[in-house]
């Protein structure tokens, strides 16, 4: 696994130790012949300005999704972003200025390769505004924090958004809201409500992985080669709910 680092881009305000946060890009997985690149992003608060480091839990939780993504048949490069501080800082968006830089760190490693963005919560809302890149072809927005106002994915990009319905931290409402804005727009866009599940994804959480495993690798089917390996499509409820998010053209789905 390799990593880089990035300082921050305006400002640079030490921590109480007199250490300096960094954004971080680690590759997980980093094939020569990757056809696809995934990123995955942790989530955060509001408001903030503690470095996130490697152990703490809003980014260790998003480990798991990760090790599942490289177990997508074919050349996936899977890359996690680590942001600098904990917070979306207002005007500031500190995390989206990390997850542009991130995003440039992949076009440079595999240009005019398309992208798919994993995030949760805070790191979900930074994925639905990286959904305006042109490079950008899905987003996997997991119990995104939504706000009114915020950017929202291309049209060339698919939209899915996974949300349990005991979330008490952000609201299943501003998901469906979303989803069917993006709906009426023509846009491809998806919700799937997780029944009996929380925000931080611990309930069910193996359903929430094999869903972002299998949404990912049926939408870049072509550039992985799955087909011509002759890879089986998942069956049953979940392997349900994957065709209808990536061949149905948009709808609410219930698991």
């Amino acid at each position: 696994m390799s990593t880089t680092s990035v300082g921050q881009l305006d400002e640079v305000v030490p921590t109480s130790r007199g250490r300096m946060p960094f954004a971080t890009l680690a590759w997980d997985a980093q094939p020569a012949d990757a056809g696809a690149v995934a990123i995955v992003l942790h989530g955060g608060a509001v408001n903030g300005r503690e470095p996130n480091l490697p152990w703490s839990h809003n980014v260790a939780r998003l480990v798991p999704f990760a090790r599942s993504l490289r177990s997508v048949p074919g050349p996936l490069a899977v890359a996690r972003v680590r942001f600098r501080y904990r917070g979306w800082n207002g005007a500031e968006q500190a995390p989206l200025v990390d997850a542009r830089w991130a995003l440039e760190q992949v076009r440079a490693a595999y240009p005019d390769r398309p992208v798919a963005v994993v995030g949760h919560s805070m790191g979900g809302r930074v994925a639905l505004h990286l959904g305006d890149e042109p490079d950008v072809r899905l987003v996997l927005a997991l119990a995104p924090w939504i706000e009114p106002g915020d950017t929202s994915p291309g049209p060339w990009c698919r939209t899915v958004v996974l949300h349990g319905d005991r979330d008490v931290i952000c609201g299943l409402s501003r998901s469906r809201r979303l989803v069917e804005q993006l709906q009426s727009q023509g846009r491809d866009a998806t919700l799937i409500r997780i029944a009996r599940s929380d925000h931080a994804m611990l309930l069910r959480a193996r359903l929430w992985t094999e869903l972002v495993t299998g949404v990912t690798a049926a939408t870049f089917a072509d550039e992985l080669g799955i087909g011509d390996d002759g890879v089986e499509p998942r069956s049953g409820v979940v392997g349900a709910a994957i065709a209808r998010a990536v061949h149905g053209g948009g709808s609410v789905i219930d698991l």
